[in-house]
């Protein structure tokens, strides 16, 4: 009896395995057909736009919706379906559907998820691909693990601060594709799950299974030495996804330091994604200019990670940072020598992937030939490495670059020159390696030359030079005759296949040969199978070795491209101490300056924690204040990420935290508008930043009415200035708060120089002491395409408005007169604005306000002469 007439045994072994693995998606192999039913169908079809069908109906008439894709394309569907986040589990047939007795055996061969993926098809790209688990608590800090098992990188540490946001800012630099959770207080995951979604929308999230114990984990699995209990549940927690998921490769990770001593600049997610570290700020562009794209010059994928992990995770120990310097300096030094050495680093693969696909068995032949190639490079990447003294960081490098000797003997003794892609299209061993599957070969070799004999002497038999013998897959071996030589056709022949021009024929003595032939080829597969799998063991010794080779090629890899751009873009070594200054001669934006090249203006920076910490930027939009803000922070990132930097002359004292609050965003899913968010995030800073941070706040206040947001803005300011002690770059439009300034002792003025011809305004984008008080607001606008009736009518009200306050036109006749106009428009305390202020009140009728707007005009009415004054604060 056919599967297909046992419709109800078949779905009953498939619920079978979806009690087993609740919340996957179960594709189950029928056939040439991984399917999916009921439910699964549904959205199969639906994320794959696949057909949906249905079974026959059952002994009931209910039809059972089904829906499937090919096996032999299933990897490109599974692509898919990871990149949308779901869990998959193939279930596929682990007997020969000919022999079996009824239902097909079948068993779950695979589970995959988003951050449990080793097959570069279905990762798509050289990027990390981190899994995390977060340990979240009301009371004491946040703990997490993360784990790439595609290079073997297991990291672990405590939360960045208190709360759920420190939790977050510790993985912010991971960009996790998937996260598991834990939260042992009831009702208390509605917080995490909430910034989770905000901070990492496009992972997959799901609660963290419990962790496993000591003895249930290999002894080789990774723990930090005394961390914490909340620590180690973290890592026992992944610890146990993994044992479900990818068991094979739990005994090969290894713990990775993050920085030197565990120390690292601390950058956010908002931090990351407001200075556009890694991806674009617009989740629209994700294609957008990246710190990481303009300044990737490494030619592996090892070095491509490396890069951007540095990036998000600059350093915070300034001997760590000189050790990198110095690499990067004696890799400058040998001048047209470099390209030798990134022309050979060229050659390796990706060792470390290569490596966890073979611990996984999940790796292809084809791919055993290129780690032995990847294994012949890395040792030309170290000799040249040696042509030259090597500074320290390099000469540690250089050790770890040496291959296993005994990995490279046995890959050299057992592998033949060319391996097939597949481990059907050809041998996997070397001749002489396996004399058992020699015998094999050999045999069939033998009944091949046999087979050709036979052609040969059938033709000469049967008098029919035409005659072949042919193979195909339905038939086996035949012998073809063409139509016009039937007639010389020998007796013994028996009629196989009718073709257009000819007819198939076999024999005792061909059916023989096949016999042969075919029992020949299936020793060969059995006895290559059994040895394959004991080759890979003996290679499983050398995976540890081999991810630590991956690392070092990607350090080396991410160093040459720091002395190639020292080389070819004119960067030089910051000087990085323990001070608290911040000192840069003509600046550049990286990212930018290649896209502007010679039309890019240089600018300084001055900061220093003791004596001007605080610098507040005044000017209009579109002068350079945001692209400024940004500048500076990402020199401090490429300074103590090991780089040198896009400057004329830069010092810079250690930063430790780098605060970003920038661009104009809402949550209004999660009940928060985007003055909401802002003050969150500046709650944040001010909460977090100490004399070590670095602060890049860009508007803050602008959400609400102005004298509430300059009010906000007077205040952060001056906290910032007095209490946290911060350096801090503040840009605003607030004009009034550059009169705070000129009262504060570590505190300056600067803005953008703006010239103003017949013709409009010109951006000069060179920063310039002191202050401005123009925005240029409209000729903004006229630069957007706004039209010019607007314009004018604009520019006669902005004239209005600077001489006479918040008096707008009177309201038509008729309407109310109750409106309180809060946002106001603020005015230098001088005759003009005492003017204003006197029209104002004069325009107010007492008989038409209620007791409760009187006594909200009188407030504003005292706020205006506060401010008018200009001296002091709020």
């Amino acid at each position: 009896m056919s599967e297909a007439q046992t419709a109800t045994p078949l779905l009953e072994q498939y619920e079978g395995v979806k009690a087993r693995y609740p919340g996957h998606l179960v594709l189950f192999r029928v056939g040439d057909f991984f399917e999916t039913f009921g439910d699964d169908a549904r959205l199969l079809s639906r994320e794959l736009d696949v057909v949906l069908t249905a079974r026959a109906p059952d002994s009931r008439g209910d039809r059972t919706p089904m829906a499937g894709v090919p096996h032999h394309a299933v990897e490109t569907y599974l692509a898919r379906l990871v990149g949308k986040g779901y869990k998959v589990a193939l279930c596929d047939q682990v007997e020969d559907a000919r022999f079996a007795k009824g239902l097909v055996r079948r068993e779950v061969t695979r589970v995959v998820t988003p951050g449990t993926v080793v097959e570069d098809r279905i990762l798509g790209g050289p990027d990390h691909s981190f899994l995390a688990c977060l340990v979240d608590r009301a009371l004491g800090p946040g703990a997490f693990a993360a784990v790439d098992i595609t290079t073997g990188e297991f990291y672990q540490g405590l939360a960045d601060g208190a709360g759920t946001e420190g939790l977050l800012s510790a993985i912010a630099p991971f960009r996790p594709r998937e996260i598991l959770w834990h939260v042992p207080e009831a009702g208390g995951s509605a917080p995490l799950l909430a910034a989770l979604h905000r901070d990492f929308p496009s992972a997959r999230l799901e609660r963290a299974p419990s962790p496993l114990a000591e003895g249930e984990l290999p002894a080789t699995f990774p723990s930090t030495p005394g961390a914490t209990a909340e620590v180690v549940e973290a890592g026992r927690r992944l610890g146990a996804y993994l044992r479900a998921t990818q068991p094979r490769i739990l005994p090969y990770l290894a713990l990775v330091e993050r920085g030197s001593g565990g120390r690292r600049l601390i950058l956010d997610a908002k931090t990351l994604r407001h200075l556009e570290i890694l991806r674009p700020m617009n989740p629209d562009d994700p294609k957008g200019p990246t710190l990481l794209e303009h300044l990737d010059e490494t030619v592996t994928a090892p070095g491509r990670r490396t890069l951007a992990f540095w990036l998000a995770n600059p350093l915070a120990n300034v001997a760590a940072i000189a050790e990198r310097q110095d690499a990067v300096e004696g890799l400058r030094a040998r001048g047209a020598a470099l390209e030798e050495l990134r022309g050979a680093l060229h050659e390796v693969a990706d060792l470390a992937r290569i490596a966890s696909r073979i611990a996984g068995r999940r790796t292809r032949p084809g791919e055993l030939g290129v780690l032995r190639g990847a294994l012949k490079a890395t040792q030309r990447v170290r000799a040249l490495l040696a042509r030259f003294p090597l500074p320290p960081r390099l000469e540690l490098l250089h050790r770890e670059l040496d291959p296993p000797t005994e990995l490279v003997s046995l890959l050299e003794r057992a592998l033949p020159e060319a391996l097939s892609p597949t481990s059907d299209g050809g041998p996997l061993f070397r001749p002489g390696y396996l004399p058992e599957v020699d015998r094999w070969v050999e045999r069939e070799r033998s009944a091949l030359k046999s087979l050709n004999e036979l052609e040969r002497s059938e033709q000469d038999r049967s008098g029919i030079r035409t005659l072949k013998i042919g193979y195909n897959q339905v038939f086996g071996y035949y012998i073809e005759v063409t139509k016009p030589h039937l007639a010389r056709v020998p007796p013994d022949y028996r009629r196989r296949q009718t073709v257009a021009q000819a007819e198939r024929f076999s024999s005792d003595r061909l059916e023989e040969l096949e016999r042969e032939i075919l029992e020949a080829q299936e020793g060969v597969r059995a006895a290559e199978a059994e040895h394959w799998e004991r080759f890979l063991t003996e290679i499983d010794r050398h995976v540890p070795a081999i991810h630590r080779m991956a690392r070092a090629v990607g350090e080396v890899d991410t160093l040459a491209g720091f002395a190639h751009l020292a080389q070819t873009r004119g960067y030089v070594r910051p000087t990085v101490d323990d001070s608290t200054a911040l000192r840069i001669r003509d600046g550049r934006h990286p990212v930018l300056e290649r896209q502007l090249g010679a039309a890019f203006v240089p600018n300084d920076t001055e900061l220093d924690a003791a004596s001007q910490r605080l610098l507040v930027l005044t000017g209009p939009n579109m002068s350079g204040k945001s692209t400024y803000m940004r500048q500076v922070g990402l020199l401090v990132v490429l300074a103590q990420a090991g780089s040198n930097v896009p400057a004329r002359f830069a010092r810079i004292g250690l930063v430790t935290q780098l605060f970003t609050r920038m661009g104009f965003t809402d949550e209004i899913g999660r009940g928060k508008s985007s003055f909401m968010v802002e003050m969150t995030e500046v709650a944040e800073i001010l909460r977090a930043a100490d004399e070590r941070s670095l602060v890049l706040l860009d508007e803050v206040g602008r959400g609400t009415s102005t004298f509430d947001g300059l009010a906000i803005a007077w205040s952060t300011l001056r906290h910032l200035h007095d209490t946290t002690r911060s350096r801090t770059v503040l840009a605003t439009h607030y004009h009034q708060l550059t009169e705070l300034v000129e009262g504060l002792a570590a505190a300056r003025n600067a803005h953008f120089a703006v010239r103003e011809d017949p013709e409009g305004i010109v951006f000069l984008h060179r920063l310039v002491p002191g202050s401005t008080d123009r925005s240029y607001g409209v000729h903004v606008a006229r630069l957007a395409g706004v039209p010019e009736d607007v314009l004018k009518e604009a520019g006669r009200l902005l004239k209005r408005l600077e001489t006479a306050g918040i008096a707008l036109p009177a309201p038509a006749r008729g309407r109310s007169r109750g409106t309180r106009y809060t946002q106001a428009v603020l005015i230098p305390g001088d005759a003009s604005g005492g003017d204003a202020l006197r029209l104002d009140i004069e325009r107010l009728d007492p008989e038409r306000l209620t007791p409760e707007e009187a006594l909200d005009t009188l407030k504003a009415l005292k706020a205006r002469t506060q401010l008018g004054a200009g001296s002091g604060g709020p």
